[in-house]
């Protein structure tokens, strides 16, 4: 396999079947898997079962949980380093089971790898709403406050990240020496190698500060690469179909029962 997809679910099996189609439409020549890991998730587990025969190149792992474990940017953490660690490919790619892929994303990403020899490379995105239609708020969706997002979306519209009248988002993560810098990619834009992940796992502990500010896996892992100066490209395209509604950004409802941002 050249590249591992990553996948995790829980109490969501009509999204996973949705995700393991995109994966399945991937109009790309390289051989790949999709790894999905069942975060201790019976209805996911007894959807796959009753499903029928997967495609060959998916494979499931069925990941269950103790007294402490509960849903959140840790314990996602802790799933993805465990798919990488377990995985043989050298590119390892994720998404998560609420989004989708345009068919060419994979293939563009390695495209945008093999011209650039960078380790990590990332699509732009498209960000819609819970029912497919596209996102046009001239507001943050990641913001708790109604107008700290209208001031996020201007700053990010000042520095090209976004426009109104389209959903397209051009994430990017910006040099140590830029002011105010833009550090936002999207765990489901990345394609990276196994080898750098190993190097820079996903961080899996958050407080008080992280949960005050949103800050997930993904921010972090940005982070990271970005304090290590790791030389990062960007495809330019928005192939990735970002679903708002996850825990990140739906304010309205528990994510989760057993959700919480601390362990």
């Amino acid at each position: 396999m050249l590249v591992s997809v990553v996948t995790i679910t829980r109490t969501r099996p009509e999204l996973l079947a949705r995700a393991i189609r995109s994966v399945q439409e991937q109009k790309i020549r390289a051989p790949h898997e999709h790894v999905i890991v069942l975060d201790d998730c019976d209805a996911s587990h007894r959807s796959l079962r009753e499903a029928g025969p997967l495609p060959a190149n998916v494979r499931w792992i069925l990941a269950s949980r103790g007294p402490g474990d509960v849903s959140g940017p840790g314990r996602s953490s802790r799933l993805r380093n465990m798919a990488v660690r377990i995985s043989d490919a050298p590119w390892i790619a994720f998404l998560d089971d609420d989004n989708t892929w345009e068919p060419d994303h994979l293939d563009s990403l390695l495209e945008c790898a093999a011209r650039t020899g960078h380790r990590a490379v990332h699509s732009h995105l498209r960000m819609l709403n819970r029912d497919g239609t596209p996102y046009l708020e001239q507001r943050d969706p990641w913001a708790r406050d109604p107008e700290e997002g209208r001031a996020e979306y201007a700053r990010m519209r000042a520095k090209g990240v976004v426009q109104p009248g389209t959903c397209v988002r051009r994430d990017r993560l910006d040099p140590l020496d830029v002011p105010e810098p833009v550090i936002s990619v999207d765990t489901g834009e990345w394609l990276l190698s196994r080898e750098l992940l190993l190097e820079v796992p996903f961080t899996d502990e958050f407080d008080a500060r992280d949960e005050e500010r949103l800050i997930g896996e993904d921010d972090k892992l940005a982070m990271s690469l970005r304090e290590l100066r790791e030389p990062v490209s960007c495809t330019g395209r928005p192939t990735l179909h970002y679903h708002l509604g996850g825990y990140s950004n739906d304010f309205s409802r528990p994510f989760d029962a057993s959700f919480s941002w601390r362990d």
